[in-house]
């Protein structure tokens, strides 16, 4: 009977006094579950078209009564919520897949910029001394270089006189034999300075320095000539000349020294007894001289 009642109640937006009525005949099975409410209908009324648009509407009238007179008002809006906790960390995700490589750029030879240069870095340490290698073989000599230029002429102002003593005495005649006596000599042939004294024999040293003294004395016999430094024998030498056929064999001994002398020592020839034999003519003559080397 309800379902033929709402078959034949025809359906209208206006609001009329069997809509009315036929909605409050409905109001009790909107208490009812809605899937129980659908399947009722459905039983009742799945034979007609109208049964769907009872359908739908029974549907609607819960919202619309929802909506229109259960509803209360909005209350005020609540206090924001105090920020949660800061969560934990998340798991690390898994290590992705190797991507494509990247494409050519089609550049040959690019030149790159230089970068500009790093901070020195610290001093290493000493390495350990290495072995001495060999000597390398001697190198060619080198060519000569050029002749230098002519130096200036001297001044000619050397020493002279009693600074550069020098002198050379002769004998030409034949002085008689002595025994053990000084030498002495005839004439001078150079006496720079005036130390050396022809007629005593001794050379005076005028300044202290190095010497040089030598003598050549013939002799037709025996010959012991010693040469002295104040009254002291420096060197000697002895020669002796034979004779051939009776006659005189003449030869000459010779001999030499160096002496270092201070001013005003003393240096002569002497002879020894018995070995005193000197010869001397115009042809054959014996020579006593001596000069400075250096001064001191």
């Amino acid at each position: 009977m309800l379902c033929n009642k709402l078959v034949t109640t025809p359906l209208s937006l206006a609001p009329s006094a069997e809509a009315n009525s036929l909605l409050r005949m409905l109001s009790p099975l909107v208490s009812l579950p809605r899937g129980l409410l659908i399947k009722v209908l459905c039983l009742f009324c799945a034979d007609t078209m109208r049964g769907v648009g009872l359908l739908l509407l029974i549907l609607v009238i819960p919202t619309v009564a929802d909506a229109s007179e259960c509803r209360a008002p909005d209350g005020q809006a609540g206090k924001p919520g105090e920020p949660g906790r800061t969560g934990r960390d998340g798991r690390p995700g898994a290590r992705g897949d190797t991507g494509d490589p990247g494409a050519a750029s089609g550049a040959i030879d690019v030149p790159k910029k230089q970068g500009p240069p790093g901070d020195p870095g610290l001093p290493g340490k000493h390495g350990s001394k290495g072995h001495i290698g060999q000597t390398g073989p001697i190198g060619e000599t080198g060519p000569y270089g050029p002749q230098g230029e002519k130096g200036h002429s001297g001044q000619g102002r050397g020493l002279r006189g009693k600074e550069r003593p020098a002198f050379s005495a002769v004998i030409n005649s034949n002085p008689p034999s002595s025994r053990g006596v000084r030498i002495t000599f005839d004439r001078m042939i150079t006496n720079e300075g005036f130390c050396f004294n022809h007629i005593t024999g001794i050379f005076l040293a005028c300044k202290a320095g190095w010497y040089y003294f030598t003598y050549n004395i013939a002799t037709g016999g025996k010959l012991c000539v010693k040469i002295m430094k104040n009254n002291v024998k420096e060197a000697g030498f002895c020669d002796v000349a034979a004779s051939v056929f009776h006659q005189p064999n003449y030869q000459i001994n010779s001999g030499g020294i160096v002496l270092r002398l201070n001013k005003q020592d003393q240096v002569y020839l002497e002879t020894l007894p018995d070995f005193n034999n000197i010869y001397g003519s115009a042809e054959v003559n014996s020579v006593f001289s001596g000069f400075l080397l250096f001064p001191n």
